[in-house]
């Protein structure tokens, strides 16, 4: 089974969401895993009752809500987590387009996508196209896709290959090994993630790749001479860290058991959401769910007021296996060689040409700090001058553990959420 490697560190207020692989390997390993009855699983979007808006509504629900739901899961062991609900469900997505019969409905349960395939895909192409279109001189979103295609992929059809290009945008790269996959993955995080695998099993067929870039500046810069070493607050003590300061006229929302406040970046197509729980950081990671996340969307879309901010500077890295945690949740034919269905891919029975999924690896990195480029300060200088204004102002102070969120505002995608519990 292939590793997860570490990356490089990511540069001041970038993300940087690398590659959800999916690794479809040919029969020489056969899952053996037991696992609770299906029936008894929940899938990522079954508790969705507030769909997301749009065209691409019932697709980014799903995304969110799974990734809400692995989220919670991880947030169950201590640690800071980062992860992109967006780049997992877009890789899941295009293998559940090669996935036929039992598999592909145990699949599309799980992840929330029961819905017929060509809606699914052309959702995902609309979603895609819009954010490859947002970038600017000030802010930088790419997503990238892709099909490594290994010399044991000669059974895989044109058919799935095209539909792949055609609505997913993937880049197709023919007899891949490991340093033709490595090479894309730091080509398309700008070098922020120089590797994911350690080695490809020789049995692997293919791997399907979803990466994501970001960066962009505050459009309120936090003010650097500003910053100054407070106290943050652990689960069993305190520690010293790098505290921004900012004044500034921003969304805030007051809910059961949190409080929350949206950031924006230049050009206002994004933000980052900060939640800080009332009490323990755990009860709100619960509290989370996908429904939970649509109504604080909401309540951000009040009219600003003037805020004081105080938020460390951060840094996080994550790296995981979600093959174990999709299983746990409802999904085993598509890890079990013996019973998954993958005909998809090939166009022939899969009794003639076999395939499972055999890893999928999630890796993300974000640093956050005062300012991102020379453009992020010449906002923050404007919007400074605007806060003059003598108004009532709230304050919004980050000193304890708490969870934040990336979220596009045209699709509604989290791009990236997480929880830090010590900002070092």
């Amino acid at each position: 089974m292939s590793g997860i490697r570490e990356s490089a560190l990511g540069a001041l207020c970038a993300l940087v969401v690398g590659s959800a692989p999916v690794l479809i390997s040919e029969p020489a390993f056969t899952a053996g895993e037991t696992h609770a009855p299906i029936g008894e699983a929940v899938g990522c979007g079954a508790s969705q009752a507030v769909p997301t808006e749009g065209k691409w509504g019932a697709l980014i629900t799903a995304y969110n809500g799974c990734g809400q739901q692995l989220f919670r899961a991880f947030a169950e062991k201590p640690g800071n987590i980062v992860l992109s609900p967006y780049s997992i469900g877009t890789a899941m997505a295009m293998a559940l387009a090669g996935a036929r019969g039992e598999t592909a409905s145990e699949m599309a349960k799980v992840l929330g996508l029961q819905f017929p395939r060509e809606k699914i895909d052309g959702a995902n192409a609309d979603v895609l196209a819009s954010l490859n279109g947002a970038s600017s001189a000030s802010f930088q979103l790419h997503v990238a896709n892709a099909l490594m295609l290994t010399k044991k992929a000669g059974a895989i059809s044109d058919g799935y290959v095209a539909d792949l290009k055609h609505n997913y945008a993937a880049e197709v790269f023919r007899g891949a090994d490991l340093v033709a996959v490595n090479n894309w993955v730091k080509e398309k995080t700008d070098g922020k993630i120089d590797a994911i695998l350690d080695q490809l099993d020789p049995m692997t067929a293919l791997v399907l790749f979803d990466a994501i870039y970001f960066k962009a500046s505050w459009q309120k810069a936090f003010d650097a001479a500003a910053t100054r070493d407070e106290a943050f607050h652990l689960r069993n003590s305190e520690a010293k860290v790098p505290m921004m300061e900012v004044r500034g006229d921003f969304a805030l929302a007051d809910r059961p058991g949190y409080r929350a406040i949206r950031l924006p970046y230049a050009g206002g197509h994004v933000g980052m959401i900060i939640v800080l729980p009332n009490a323990d950081a755990a009860d709100a990671v619960q509290r989370l769910d996908g429904d939970e996340l649509q109504f604080l969307l909401a309540a951000l879309r009040a009219p600003a007021r003037p805020v004081e901010i105080s938020l460390p500077r951060f840094h996080a890295s994550f790296a995981a296996s979600l093959k174990e945690l999709f299983a746990e949740i409802g999904m085993h034919r598509a890890f079990d060689m013996r019973k998954a269905d993958f005909s998809g891919m090939t166009g022939k029975p899969q009794s003639e040409v076999p395939l499972a999924i055999d890893q999928i690896a999630h890796r993300a990195v974000i640093d956050v700090a005062e300012k991102g480029t020379e453009a992020a300060a010449v906002t923050g200088v404007v919007v400074l001058s605007r806060a003059e204004v003598q108004r009532p102002t709230e304050t919004f102070r980050v000193d304890r553990p708490f969870i934040f969120a990336i979220v596009d505002d045209e699709t509604g995608v989290v791009l990236f959420e997480g929880r830090i519990t010590d900002p070092r």
